[in-house]
């Protein structure tokens, strides 16, 4: 039976690689990176990345910048999200969210890199009430992992797991919005109907965890910007306080402590 229109491994597997830093290991033990989402699990061995990836931020881990390591974690581990409801939304592909499965490493200017493994591929043919029950396990599944890890990291910084939540949250919500309104994505209607379906599951209220993708968030709206439409971040990611003078992060695009007139020549400065 031929895979589902549309699916190319090589394709997926360099769009993954090269917007969200995520490799498809070719199986369980073919792996590059050294940490596993269970190390975060032990408190020992969680402090020590927390503390490397600090110290590659310019903060530190036991001082005032530990809550930004913490928001900050969250905001780059959202990017692994965002690569596995790709995976799914456009190619058809479950990767695993398994402690096992997932490793990442840092990249040495505190941003991470991610691989896990291909779970399964929905073949052409197969009942779409079955792809849209497996679109509904799989967000379950990245919730109870993102629990897992995010309360961690919260013990381990300080941060919010609230706040932590919120970040990720207006990720997924801006990746599917980027999605929709980008032809070159979705490239035919059956793809974009595919996209809109398990936006609908994904950002659904309804769930049995404490926390949902479903937050509100605001728009941005100017009479200048005719871009793709931009959603405001509920709290700041604290990346403002990485580095120093030149060297200094400063507002993201969709912090909500800009002004709208500062946001829109950010926008246009891209």
């Amino acid at each position: 039976m031929e895979r589902y229109p549309g699916y190319n491994h090589s394709e997926m597997s360099a769009t993954l690689q090269h917007f969200f830093v995520t490799t498809i290991r070719a199986n369980c033990d073919d792996f590059k990176y050294a940490f596993r989402v269970k190390d975060l699990l032990d408190e020992e061995k969680r402090d020590s990345i927390l503390r490397e990836q600090a110290m590659q931020q310019g903060l530190q881990l036991d001082g005032k910048g530990s809550v930004a390591v913490g928001t900050l974690f969250a905001k780059r581990y959202s990017v692994l999200v965002m690569a596995v409801i790709s995976a799914f939304s456009l190619y058809d592909t479950t990767l695993s969210m398994a402690d096992d499965d997932v490793r990442f490493e840092l990249n040495g200017s505190g941003g991470m890199r991610y691989e896990t493994r291909l779970q399964s591929i929905f073949l052409e043919g197969e009942d779409p009430v079955q792809r849209k029950s497996e679109s509904g396990l799989l967000k379950k599944r990245v919730l109870l992992h993102l629990e897992t890890v995010l309360r961690a990291v919260a013990d381990g910084t300080g941060a919010s797991d609230k706040v932590m939540w919120s970040l990720v949250a207006h990720n997924v919500q801006q990746l599917y919005v980027r999605m929709i309104n980008d032809r070159k994505i979705w490239k035919t209607d059956q793809r974009l109907a595919q996209i809109q379906e398990d936006q609908c599951i994904w950002l659904d209220e309804e769930n049995e965890n404490a926390f949902t993708f479903a937050i509100e968030l605001n728009r941005f709206d100017h009479p200048e910007w005719q871009g793709t439409p931009l959603l405001i971040r509920r709290y700041c990611c604290l990346a403002y306080q990485v580095g120093d003078g030149s060297h200094s992060h400063g507002y993201c695009n969709s912090c909500p402590k800009l002004d709208s007139e500062s946001r829109l020549h950010h926008l246009l400065q891209q």
